[in-house]
This record gives structure tokens, C-alpha cells and sequence, in this order.
């Protein structure tokens, strides 16, 4: 019988991408969902999982966010929010929110600066002043009235204009741990240093106690923490060259199946 692994899947530009002009012509609720993967990745997926294995989502992305057809593939668990939340079947591992502190600097900032947010949450996402482009109005005009959106009122991390998020963890620098992480169109995410895809992963795999091998599948430099934890990192061929560096093995691109690619070569599927 062959050896049962364990593997673990970043979402965006590796399990699926959403083209640009096709997202254009998207509603603002199907915009904010994750990319549905391709029927060769979904197919991999399936197979992997029925060979007896155990694959996991990986992801910044609230739970709330990760489209259906994602969420419906046979995943044994989810790291979401960047490590914030953790659950493997029903059981959750981890739900670290913000802290009251960095919210109302949150809110400071974004009055002082007139720029808007995206708070994120385990059980959904809430724009903030018309949010980090400013376009999606109406929205709250404060964190406040954001959190009331949320069910239980919490937020996991925070997406911010990038000047926004340096003053924000500038602010409270000494007082409490927080990371930032450049993102696309000019944004940044902050969240708690505790919070990451390698502390996530750890504690799954500390909660399963015998993983078999591992294997960590990523594009990004969110993706470097979580290669750290697995025996074998896998990057993306549309990934960037400081996670190429980090990876055993490089595969496809994500727009040529790479996931797909990757797991039949090392036998998995």
C-alpha cells in the first residue's frame, strides 16, 4: 500500500486565476470570490483525495470567499486568512482575530487619509469607505460600522492602500506584532506576526500527528512561510523568482494546469 501524504494548496495563481477581461465584465459578488479551478485541476484534486490522501486550501481569502466549486472538491480542511483560521473537518484549530487596538488605528488612519478597506473575517468580508479602490460605495464610512456587517463583529486581517497599511503597523510598532504583505494595485494586507501559512500549516499538521510526506503548492511570497513547513515546496511556473528559489520543484504555470502537472509526475494522481 503506498504511503498516504498530505498536501496543502494556495488558491490564487495555483489552484485557479480568474482572467482579467472576463473578471471585468463580472458582478461585484462574483469579483470578490476565489477562481474557480480548471476541470483537469479539479479532476487532480479528486483523484489525489480518493487515492487516500489528504489535500488542504492554503489561502489569504476568507472562508466565506473561496468559490463553491472550490469549496465543493473533497479538501480535508482549510488554512484561510492568511493562518488566522484554521479547521480541518469540523474541528477548528485556530480563529485569531485583530485585536481592539489595531481596528480603531485602522479607523484613524483611514479618516485621517480619506482612503478606504477591506476588512476580512471568517465569516465574510466588508468594504470600508468605498474600500481600497474607493469605487465600491455605498459602504460603512467606519471600521465600526463595518464590524456590524460581520457576524460576531471580528475581523481576521485588514487590506489597506499601501501607505495606509505602513502608517498603520508604523502606529502601533512596540504594541503589538503585526506583518504586512504587499498585494496587487498598490495594496497591502495586515494582520498579527503570530498569523501565517506556516504557523497554519503546523498546526494541522501537529493535529494530524502522521502526515506522511508533505508537499506545499504556492506562487507567491505569502507561499515562502508556508514551503517552510512541508518536505517538499512546489512553486508555480508563474511564480515569483524568490518562491522559484525557495521550491523543490518547479511546474507549470497555473494557466497550464501546473497543480495537475505536478502531482502526476510525483506519482500522486
Amino acid at each position: 500500500m503506498s504511503e498516504r501524504t498530505t498536501a496543502f494548496f494556495d488558491i490564487d495563481g495555483t489552484l485557479g486565476w480568474t482572467d482579467p477581461v472576463a473578471r471585468e465584465l463580472m458582478s461585484d459578488a462574483e469579483r470578490k470570490l476565489s477562481p474557480v479551478p480548471s476541470p483537469v485541476v479539479a479532476d487532480a484534486i479528486r483523484r489525489f483525495a480518493a487515492a487516500g490522501n489528504r489535500a488542504f486550501i492554503c489561502s489569504g481569502r476568507s472562508p466565506l470567499d473561496i468559490h463553491p466549486k472550490m469549496a465543493a472538491l473533497p479538501f480535508s480542511g482549510m488554512a484561510c486568512l492568511a493562518g488566522a483560521y484554521v479547521k480541518v473537518g469540523d474541528v477548528v484549530l485556530r480563529d485569531v482575530a485583530l485585536p481592539p487596538e489595531v481596528l480603531a488605528c485602522v479607523d484613524e488612519v483611514l479618516a485621517e487619509t480619506g482612503m478606504g478597506a477591506l476588512l476580512e473575517s471568517a465569516r465574510g468580508s466588508v468594504d470600508v469607505r468605498g474600500g481600497t479602490a474607493g469605487t465600491h460605495w455605498p459602504s460603512p464610512a467606519s471600521v465600526a460600522e463595518a464590524l456590524e456587517r460581520i457576524p460576531g463583529g471580528r475581523a481576521h486581517k485588514v487590506v489597506l492602500p499601501t501607505p495606509a497599511a505602513k502608517l498603520v503597523v508604523s502606529r502601533l510598532a512596540g504594541a503589538v506584532g503585526l506583518s504586512i504583505m504587499e498585494l496587487e494595485l498598490g495594496n497591502s494586507e495586515v494582520g498579527l506576526v503570530e498569523n501565517s501559512k506556516s504557523g497554519a500549516v503546523k498546526a494541522i499538521l501537529d493535529y494530524l500527528g502522521d502526515a506522511g510526506t508533505t508537499y506545499g503548492f504556492g506562487d507567491s511570497e505569502n507561499d515562502l512561510s508556508l514551503f517552510e513547513q512541508v518536505d517538499v515546496p512546489i512553486a508555480m511556473g508563474n511564480a515569483s523568482v524568490e518562491v522559484k528559489a525557495a521550491a523543490s520543484m518547479v511546474t507549470d504555470t497555473v494557466g497550464n494546469d501546473g497543480v495537475a502537472t505536478a502531482l502526476a509526475k510525483l506519482g500522486l494522481i
